[in-house]
């Protein structure tokens, strides 16, 4: 190791700041991007369903690296409201974080948009409807849950996939987390600190993975009950 220290010492010093990043990275993700597609799918071929359909479409299309590139143009050059890199202050982390978070916004809003439609044409849907019920329970108490899975399924990726999501953003704005190690461990050739980070990356896929398989269970009780069979 050139830095003389221990390689996996040296990626768990980085973490917290990666973690400052993704996380709400992340929350703005499922804040933001489950509730705009789930309200989309049901005001179908308004002008808010295009308006979701046109900015996921922009959002998950852009790379991440443009998109950063583009929130220095705007708010640091133009505007001069935010710094372009650093970590001093909390401002430094506002456009890293929503630079990790657009893609993600774009990719859920579509997919819970999707599950919700397909949700919703189902006959139990009609049923309950017919029935009487309350229209908000029949959204919350059979649509939501049973569009749920598919929903999840992205969010474990995405779960999995933040510390390799960080890479080109902490090159960008020069963010001294996980990924920026990486690039520079890769550009030193310092072997012992990439196959460290490959290694805590397969580990959280493989976690994320397990949780997504036991909240299967939990959203549809009929998984639970082909597992016990």
């Amino acid at each position: 190791m050139r830095d003389k220290a221990p390689a996996m010492q040296l990626v768990i010093d980085r973490i917290p700041a990666t973690l400052q990043l993704t996380v709400p990275a992340l929350l703005l993700k499922l804040v933001i991007g489950i509730p705009s597609g789930v309200y989309a799918a049901l005001h179908r071929q308004s002008t808010i369903d295009r308006g979701v359909i046109l900015a996921a479409i922009l959002g998950f299309t852009i790379p991440s690296f443009v998109m950063g590139l583009l929130l220095v143009l705007i708010f640091s050059v133009t505007l001069g409201v935010l710094p372009s890199g650093g970590q001093d202050t909390w401002q430094h982390g506002i456009l890293p974080t929503l630079t990790m978070s657009i893609g993600g916004i774009g990719i859920l809003a579509r997919f819970s948009r999707s599950a919700m439609i397909e949700v919703m044409g189902q006959p139990y849907i009609r049923t309950a409807s017919a029935k009487g019920m309350k229209w908000s329970n029949v959204v919350w108490r059979h649509a939501l849950p049973n569009a749920a899975v598919p929903i999840v399924t992205i969010v474990g990726f995405m779960v999995g996939s933040l510390i390799a999501g960080a890479v080109v953003v902490e090159s960008i704005f020069s963010w001294p987390g996980v990924g920026r190690l990486l690039v520079v461990s890769v550009t030193n050739r310092d072997l012992a600190v990439v196959q460290c980070i490959l290694l805590m990356i397969a580990a959280a896929m493989v976690v994320s993975n397990l949780m997504v398989d036991l909240l299967y269970g939990w959203l549809d009780p009929r998984l639970r009950s082909q597992r016990t069979h």
